[in-house]
């Protein structure tokens, strides 16, 4: 994704016009914080413009979490570097997980970039981007050993469709995962303070988002580190206070934290998306134990069950990996039979990478990486053909759905989302019917089911 900005002839301290393009790579955590650099680089006097090609500063925003996307943010910097030799680029900055991660490093191996943003530094970005236009210098690490919250009063260029906002309430994580990077990169969990979280949700709906995504590493965990108890409910209920707010959406709550308080609110407030990104990582008690998380196929299968009976409606998504050192075919059996027996509703599987740093690189015996993919696509095979029955079986009920827009590719079609559906990682609605504005809702006859997409049409505007 790049998106840039162009200065306004005579802004302060600028000189010449420039332009700056951000490429913003990763997860929606990361997508925030590029929102947050191109707000910056507006009320500094930038515009938004032109591509990464026609940019005077291309800005990389990395992720490093796992290899494919250091491989993936590695890429789009040479590319990006390319643009210097070949194209209008005078600098190259690199931000984000991979800068921060790899800060000693990367300035040796990447001569090329001129400076490297760290996850504490984001929000100078745009008096970064004056000094690296200013010319040669000495300076090119802007890296500090934390991580900056995102407050309210930062101004935010959002990248997500006008209705739709991802909310950053907290950074940093405490479960030391054996597997996991992120607090080595992101530091230990730091709560926003929840008026300042409500204050950006007003001012996120005063600008006509219907839906916000609540995110961090550990949503769950949400004021903990302020020594509150059940602070996610109680910043649940400060956002419900919102009416313009349609729907309230979790993303990546830690299972062992899920309390019987957040059960009774979801079951109770309908504009609490009945939708939970619960990642459990694995079912065999073995492999679970050794990944420093522990649980086991009983103790999730009794707290899905829990969760089904009290929230009707209710859709999980989570997540798995395959190929954890050590991990057996008796083990991967015990995951493969939960997978089928749970029937979960969105499954996501990876393939176990060593990561540097982490407790697991350290851990034998390997899983060799033909097996891991092989049982990565054996339980995608099996949630594939789950996740088409679910489907087949909504096709002639009437469900609620949000309309995000026109359906790309598809003339006269527009997509949307039932609340089982989380923008960006799940499949869509494709709806016949009367063009309606993006954010409205209707009432919508599923006529027709794929693995992971709906096909309907509207039969109501309700607003």
């Amino acid at each position: 994704m790049g998106i840039s900005v162009r200065s306004k002839p005579g802004a302060a301290g600028i000189g010449a016009p420039a332009s700056v393009s951000i490429v913003n790579l990763g997860c929606s955590k990361n997508q925030v914080d590029a929102e947050v650099m191109l707000g910056q680089l507006a009320s500094a006097g930038y515009a938004i413009g032109a591509s990464p090609a026609q940019a005077d500063v291309v800005v990389v925003n990395t992720c490093g979490f796992v290899q494919d996307a250091k491989e993936e943010s590695i890429q789009a910097i040479l590319e990006a570097a390319r643009l210097k030799r070949t194209g209008r680029c005078r600098a190259l900055l690199v931000s984000g997980c991979l800068a921060q991660r790899y800060a000693r490093e990367l300035p040796e191996l990447l001569p090329e970039v001129d400076g490297f943003v760290g996850t504490g530094e984001f929000p100078r970005i745009a008096g970064i981007v004056r000094s690296v236009l200013r010319g040669p210098q000495r300076r090119r690490s802007w890296i500090t050993g934390h991580t900056a919250l995102a407050t309210a009063d930062l101004p935010r260029r959002r990248l997500s469709p006008r209705h739709i906002a991802y909310l950053k309430i907290a950074d940093g994580c405490d479960h030391r995962c054996r597997f996991c990077a992120i607090p080595a990169i992101r530091g230990p969990l730091q709560s926003r303070p929840r008026g300042d979280v409500v204050a950006e949700a007003r001012r996120l709906a005063a600008e006509g988002v219907r839906e916000i995504v609540l995110v961090s590493q550990d949503t769950t965990g949400y004021g903990a580190d302020r020594a509150e108890t059940n602070g996610l409910v109680a910043l649940l209920e400060a956002l419900l206070a919102i009416p313009s707010l349609a729907w309230i959406r979790l993303h990546y709550l830690y299972p062992t934290r899920i309390t019987p308080e957040l059960i009774a609110l979801l079951a109770t407030q309908p504009r609490l998306c009945r939708y939970l990104d619960l990642p459990l990582q694995h079912a065999d008690a073995g492999v679970l134990k050794a990944m420093g998380r522990g649980g086991g196929a009983d103790a999730y299968r009794r707290l899905i069950e829990r969760l089904r009976r009290a929230i009707p409606g209710l859709v999980v998504r989570t997540s798995f990996i395959t190929g954890f050192p050590g991990e057996t075919a008796a083990q991967f059996g015990v995951l493969r039979r939960f997978v089928e027996e749970m029937r979960f509703e969105r499954v996501g599987v990876f393939r176990y990478s060593d990561e540097e740093g982490t407790a697991a690189a350290a851990l034998t015996p390997k899983v060799p990486r033909r097996v891991a993919e092989a049982r990565r696509a054996r339980l995608m095979t099996i949630q594939a053909q789950i996740a088409e029955a679910r489907g087949r079986a909504l096709v002639g009920s009437i469900q609620e759905v949000m309309v995000d827009g026109p359906a790309a590719g598809f003339p006269g079609i527009q997509s949307g989302r039932t609340a089982g559906q989380a923008p960006d990682v799940d499949g869509a609605v494709y709806l016949h019917g009367p063009r309606v504005a993006p954010g409205t809702f209707v009432r919508a006859r599923i006529r027709e089911a794929f693995e992971h997409d709906l096909g309907g049409e509207i039969v109501e505007v309700t607003g």
